[in-house]
Order: structure tokens, then sequence, then C-alpha cells
């Protein structure tokens, strides 16, 4: 991976692990399906104006289905559903349980692309999901119903990442990057626009409630979407998807600069125990030392 890549992937984990600090701010006022919303819609009319600016074309014809699902399958769906659990779930929680897509991934490149689940990456599945109960159970906040439901809300949100990545791979590689961002994050606004308008606050929300939303908006989703379709087409899905072992560090690091919360043993030890489960679905080695 070149350093240009490299730097686009740390810098893409930083987004997407302050967004689950912001998405703690935003959903309790907002909800999970109208803090989706806002996000995907300021989003997508951005990238509709800067295509515009710089003549790129989308190729809405040829693509728009294509864009459609992908923009249900990566952002309607798994926002409404992220969002909604931040607004009960610790934004570390939120980072270390997205890293599980990597893992939903192989099961879905497995079933729909042919290719073998060995016992090595079966081995990383089982691992990964046994992070998520030591995470949830052991973790430092009292384990309700509540909690439960927002961790498995988590957890349906990166098995729809999981599955598009691949769907992305099999149906729509030859999309341009930027009709791609686009349109997966403004079409799916319409649709979604109906749920999530009604629920809406009639009373105007906090400057600070404002400024998170635009930010999840403008970083973690227009600036974030172009870096990461930039990544798909230059490293690849597989390296691309890896970005979500950084989230969770920059997660945690955000919760705690932001939030206050509070990272505990059982805590990393979970975070680590899923990382495992990572590194055995995608065959990641240790790198030894060479003689000099």
């Amino acid at each position: 991976m070149r350093s240009a890549d490299l730097l686009r992937l740390i810098v893409l984990a930083a987004i997407w692990g302050g967004s689950y600090v912001l998405m703690r701010v935003v959903a309790p006022v907002l909800g999970g399906t109208g803090t989706a919303w806002v996000r995907i819609f300021i989003a997508g009319l951005l990238l509709c104006v800067y295509a515009a600016a710089i003549a790129a074309p989308l190729e809405w014809k040829k693509w728009w289905k294509q864009y459609l699902v992908v923009g249900i399958l990566n952002s309607a769906i798994p926002f409404s559903l992220i969002g909604f659990a931040m607004k009960t779930l610790p934004a570390s929680y939120g980072a270390v349980l997205n890293a599980l897509s990597p893992l939903f991934g192989a099961i879905f490149t497995a079933l729909m692309l042919g290719e073998a689940l060995t016992p090595r990456k079966l081995a990383g599945v089982v691992l990964g999901f046994a992070g998520v109960a030591l995470l949830v159970r052991l973790g430092p906040v009292e384990v309700t119903p509540a909690l439960l439901f927002a961790a498995g809300s988590c957890v349906l949100a990166t098995a729809s990442y999981g599955y598009v990545s691949v769907y992305t791979k099999k149906y729509v590689g030859g999309a341009p990057n930027l009709g791609l961002a686009t349109g997966s994050l403004l079409l799916p606004a319409i649709p979604l626009g109906f749920v999530a308008i009604p629920t809406l606050p009639s009373e105007v929300p906090s400057t600070t409630v404002i400024v998170a939303t635009l930010l999840l908006a403008i970083a973690c989703s227009a600036i974030a979407y172009l870096l990461y379709f930039r990544l798909i087409r230059d490293v690849g899905p597989t390296k691309a998807i890896s970005v979500t072992f950084l989230i969770p560090v920059f997660g945690m690091l955000w919760g705690v600069a932001f939030l206050g919360e509070v990272i505990t043993l059982t805590t990393v030890i979970g975070a680590l125990t899923i990382f495992a489960g990572m590194a055995l679905v995608l065959g990641l080695k240790i790198p030894r030392a060479t003689p000099a």
C-alpha cells in the first residue's frame, strides 16, 4: 500500500471513529432515522454541487438502481440502526462493534462470490462474535435489555456493511466513484425522508447539535465516502474495509476526550478479541524481523 493510500486510510478511520461521538450528541435529539436522513441528505446535496462544479459525470441513467441499493444498504439502514443505538450505547462500543464488518464481508463473500469459508476464516468469525459478547457482557456499563438491543442494532448495521461491500464489488465495479458516493447518499434520502421527517423535533436544536450534524454530513459522509470509494478503486475492497481495524482506536480516543467515557481492561480485551478474529478472516500475518 502506497503512503498516500495509508494516509487516506488513517484519515478515514479518524473521521469515522469520530462519527460515533457526534451521533451520541445528535441521535438523542433527532432520533435514529432523523439523524440518518439529515446526514445523508445534506451530504448528497453537497456532493451534487461538487460534481456540478467540476463537471464530473455521475451516470445517473446507467447506475441509479445500483446507487439506490448501495445507498439503502450502506447509508439509510446502517445509519438509522447506528443512530438508534447511539442514543444509549457508548461511542467506544459502537466503534468497536463496527469492526465486525470484515467478518460479515467474509461470510457474504463465501455466499455470493463462491470463495471458500476456510476453517481459519470460520474461526475468525466465531472469535469476532465472542469478542462482541465479551465487550457487551463485561464492559463498563450496566447490561440491560436496552443496551443489548442497541448493541444488536450495531451488529445488524455491520452485517449490512459487509453485504454491500460484496454487492459493490460484484455489481457496481464500473460506476464512477463520485457518482457512487453521491448516488448512495442522495437517492436513499428520498424514501427515508418519508419516515424520518415526521419524527424530527418541532423546536430548533441547540447550536452544538447543529454543528455536530453538519460535521456528520460534511466530514463523516461526503468527504468520507469520497475517501472510501477512492480506496476501493486504488487498493481493492478487502484492504479498504480494513479501515474498520482503526475505527475503534479513534472511537475510543474521541469518546474519552469529548464524552468522558471510560476504557476498562475488559473493553480492551473485547476489542483485541474482535481484532484477532478479523486478522484470521483477512489472513493477516505478524511481520517477522529479518536478519540484517
